[in-house]
């Protein structure tokens, strides 16, 4: 299990991922699920994925390979050479599809699930900042004003924070620390996901990865981060009016509110 996050913002687009892979509770490992392609002044391209492993890496491998050779075929489709990221999305959604092709049966034959999903985002110049979300058929969905963020994996417990305070208009480093809140509380709740933790924050028309960190557990801003929300929580709660119970033998049953 993993848990992956694209966060769309008026001034840009943040990426988050956890690092832990799991195929049994005594075989845990550490592999980072995010990708980031860069052309400086032109594009930068995230993905981050969740689902099969041996799936996930070779999709990217796919996508390397047509990099890779396309410096002896021109005309070669490949990820850095797409118009717009709609058709970047479109590109790696036809990887996904040949996987697929290729691994589904045999897969399924051994009663595993085709099971992989990319948050793909990024900007390219002359074009608005985007975020999708790639389903195993290939397919997309993308993330809009009214609907800023999009999640994959472990998705549950990550997002109560996301939908009471991140919003569109959030400013670009707070949507870091709602997506770190986010990952921090399914870390919480399920051993599957954990650090190191990998951020892109990509600002609006800088067509710069320039702003990225990567936090492992002993990580101090990490640590700062979880505590603080730990306690914010724990003096919210304190601070809020406590129940009254309505008596015993009340024809209404809840609590007394008051006058």
């Amino acid at each position: 299990m993993t848990y992956c996050l694209g966060m769309l913002c008026r001034k840009g687009a943040v990426f988050l991922s956890d690092s832990r892979t799991s195929a049994g509770m005594d075989n845990i490992t550490m592999r980072s699920k995010m990708r980031v392609f860069e052309r400086q002044r032109d594009r930068v391209i995230c993905i981050a994925s969740s689902g099969n492993l041996s799936l996930t890496q070779a999709t990217l491998a796919l996508i390397d390979e047509d990099l890779a050779l396309s410096g002896n075929d021109p005309a070669r489709e490949h990820i850095m050479n797409r118009t717009t990221i709609y058709e970047t999305v479109r590109y790696v959604g036809s990887k996904v599809r040949e996987v697929e092709k290729r691994d589904r049966a045999a897969l399924e034959a051994d009663g595993f699930s085709f099971n992989i999903n990319l948050i793909i985002g990024g900007q390219i110049a002359g074009f608005p900042p985007e975020v999708h979300l790639i389903y195993p058929q290939g397919n997309s969905i993308h993330a809009t004003p009214d609907c800023p963020f999009l999640q994959i994996g472990e998705t549950k417990y990550g997002k109560p924070i996301l939908d009471r305070g991140f919003s569109y208009e959030t400013d670009l480093r707070d949507a870091v620390k709602f997506g770190i809140i986010s990952i921090d509380a399914t870390m919480k709740s399920n051993v599957s996901v954990g650090p190191p933790i990998d951020i892109l924050c990509y600002e609006t028309d800088s067509l710069r990865a320039n702003m990225r960190a990567r936090l492992e557990r002993d990580d101090r801003y990490l640590s700062e981060i979880t505590q603080k929300w730990q306690d914010g929580i724990v003096k919210l709660v304190n601070e809020m009016p406590p129940p009254e119970f309505r008596p015993t033998g009340s024809n209404t049953a809840g609590f007394a509110t008051a006058a």
